[in-house]
C-alpha cells in the first residue's frame, strides 16, 4: 500500500526535464531489472518516466519546448536589445517598441495553459459531493488565433474538444487537453502493472485518485460504447492520441470511429486497427527544424550553454521521431507482451523491452530532498537541464521584477550544484568569467553585462565600453 511516502512529492515537470522523487529509494530504483519485482515506488517512477517520454517523443511536447523555452528566450533577448532594463518587468511593459513581443509572451502563456490539465475543474469536481461528473456530450470548438512570433504575425485556428458534463458542480463543461490525456496514459500504466500482478500498488489507492484527470477516461470511452475497458486498451488509445498534432480531437474522433465500426473490430487487434486509421503529420518536421535552427543560431552567437541545452534535446526529439517512423508504437512496446506477465518469463520480456527505452532515453534528472541526482554519467545532460531550469527561473522573475532573482518557490524547491546562495544578489553579481549556473543563464540572455553596467555605471562611464566588451568577449546582441 502507498502509505510510507508522500505522493505529492512525486511529480514530473514538463519541458523542465526533471522529476521529483521525494521519499523514493533512488539507490535501488532500478533494482527490478534483476529481481523482477516492481514495488509501488518503482511503479511511480515508471508512471513519471512515461510523462517524460511524452514530453520528448510527441509533436505537442516539442512544440511546448519551442514555445515555452526557445521563443521566450528570443523574446527576452529582443526586449533587452530594445529597452535594456526599461523592458522589465514584463507584465508592466507598456512601451510601443516592445508591444508585439509582450503580446507574443502573453499568447504563449495562453497556449500553454490551454494545453495543461484544468486544475480548477479538478478542484471543483474533487470538492463536489459525488467527486465525479456525468458525461453529456462532446463538441468541437474552433478558436481563431493571431500572434506575433518574434518575426511576423501568424494567423490560424485551434480546434478544441469541449466536454459538456452534469453533476452537482457549478461548472457545466471543461476543455479536454493534451495534459489530461498525458495523465490518462500514465494512469493506465499504473492499472496495467497492478492488473498483471507486476507491482504491489494497492488498488484502493488507484481508485482514490481524483476523478479528473485520472479516472474520467473510463466514462469518456463508455460514452462511445467502449466499456469494460482494459488497461492496455486505455494505454494504446491514449498513446495513439498523444502522438498526433491535436491529441484531444484525435482521441474523440477515434472513439467515434470505433463506435461506428464496432468495438469488437477494434478489440480484435487494436494495433492493426489504429494503424489503419493513421493520422498524418503536417507540422512535425517544421517544428523540429525550428528547434535545430535555434540551436545553430545560438552557436553562431557564441551562446555555448544555451546551444548545448537545445542541441541535446533536439537530438532526443529527432531520435524519437525516427523510431516512430519505423514502429509507431515503439514507446509502448513493453505493454504488448503476449506472455502472462505474472509469470517470470513475461516479466523478463517486459523489463527487457522497457530497459531498451531507458538505454536510449536516459531518465529525467531526479530531484530528491532539494538536490539533483543524475542517472546518466554524462554530465552534459545534467548541465543542459540545469541551464534550462535557471533560464526558466529568470523568465518567471522578469515577469514581475526588473532585476532577475531566483523566485522563492524555486529556491525552496531545489539548490543548484554550485551551491551559490548569493547568485541572485544583484550587489554581488561577479564580473566574467561566470561560474554559477544562474549567472551563466543571465549572460546567455544578454542580461548580465546590462546589470553590471547599471550597477557600476559610474565606473563604466570612465571606461571605453567597446574595449571592455572586446576584452571579455561579450556581445550585447
Amino acid at each position: 500500500m502507498i502509505r510510507h511516502y508522500d505522493l505529492n512529492g512525486i511529480k514530473y515537470y514538463p519541458d523542465k526535464f526533471y522529476v521529483c522523487l521525494d521519499g523514493v529509494d533512488i539507490e535501488n530504483l532500478v533494482g527490478f531489472f534483476t529481481n523482477f519485482n516492481i514495488n509501488e515506488q518503482q511503479a511511480a517512477f515508471i508512471h513519471e518516466y512515461y510523462h517524460y517520454l511524452t514530453n520528448i517523443t510527441t509533436f505537442a511536447g516539442v512544440r511546448q519546448f519551442n514555445l515555452n523555452f526557445i521563443d521566450r528566450f528570443r523574446i527576452v533577448v529582443n526586449l533587452v536589445d530594445k529597452e535594456r532594463l526599461n523592458a522589465f518587468p514584463i507584465n508592466a511593459n507598456k512601451k510601443e517598441s516592445c508591444s508585439q513581443l509582450i503580446q507574443y509572451w502573453n499568447d504563449i502563456s495562453e497556449i500553454l495553459n490551454e494545453d495543461d490539465i484544468d486544475y480548477d475543474f479538478a478542484r471543483i469536481v474533487e470538492q463536489s459531493p459525488l467527486k465525479k461528473v456525468g458525461i453529456k456530450s462532446f463538441e468541437k470548438v474552433s478558436k481563431e488565433i493571431s500572434c506575433y512570433d518574434g518575426e511576423e504575425e501568424v494567423k490560424g485556428c485551434r480546434v478544441f474538444i469541449k466536454v459538456n458534463v452534469d453533476g452537482d458542480i457549478n461548472k457545466d463543461s471543461f476543455i479536454l487537453s493534451f495534459g489530461a490525456i498525458d495523465e490518462f496514459l500514465s494512469a493506465a500504466i499504473d492499472e496495467f502493472l497492478f492488473e498483471k500482478d507486476f507491482s504491489n500498488v494497492d488498488p484502493r489507492d488507484l481508485n482514490k485518485r481524483p476523478y479528473y484527470p485520472y479516472r474520467i477516461l473510463d466514462d469518456i470511452m463508455a460514452y462511445f460504447g467502449v466499456d469494460r475497458v482494459t488497461p492496455f486498451e486505455k494505454i494504446i488509445l491514449s498513446y495513439y492520441a498523444l502522438h498526433s498534432e491535436n491529441p484531444p480531437t484525435i482521441l474523440i474522433d477515434t472513439l467515434e470511429q470505433i463506435q461506428k465500426d464496432g468495438v469488437d473490430i477494434f478489440r480484435e487487434n487494436p494495433e492493426k486497427y489504429l494503424l489503419s486509421k493513421r493520422h498524418s503529420y503536417t507540422q512535425y518536421d517544421s517544428t523540429l527544424n525550428y528547434t535545430n535552427s535555434c540551436c545553430k543560431e545560438t552557436t553562431t552567437q557564441n551562446r555555448i550553454h544555451i546551444s548545448q541545452a537545445i542541441s541535446y534535446f533536439y537530438e532526443q526529439f529527432y531520435i524519437a521521431k525516427s523510431l516512430k517512423e519505423q514502429d509507431f508504437f515503439y514507446f509502448i512496446r513493453p505493454f504488448f507482451i503476449e506472455n502472462d506477465i505474472s509469470e517470470l518469463r513475461g516479466k523478463q520480456l517486459f523489463l527487457l523491452s522497457f530497459s531498451r527505452l531507458l538505454n536510449i532515453f536516459n531518465p529525467p534528472i531526479i530531484l530528491k530532498e532539494n538536490q539533483f541526482r543524475y542517472f546518466s554519467s554524462m554530465t552534459t545532460v545534467g548541465e543542459s537541464v540545469l541551464h534550462i531550469l535557471a533560464t526558466y527561473e529568470i523568465y518567471k522573475s522578469l515577469e514581475t521584477k526588473k532585476i532577475a532573482k531566483r523566485p522563492d518557490y524555486y529556491k525552496n524547491k531545489y539548490s543548484f550544484p554550485d551551491m551559490d546562495e548569493d547568485c541572485d544578489v544583484y550587489e554581488k553579481f561577479p564580473y566574467p568569467p561566470f561560474r554559477s549556473v544562474f549567472h551563466l543563464a543571465l549572460n546567455e540572455l544578454n542580461l548580465m553585462i546590462v546589470y553590471l553596467k547599471e550597477r557600476d555605471k559610474d565606473l563604466w562611464s570612465s571606461l571605453n565600453i567597446d574595449e571592455v566588451l572586446k576584452f571579455y568577449d561579450i556581445k550585447l546582441k
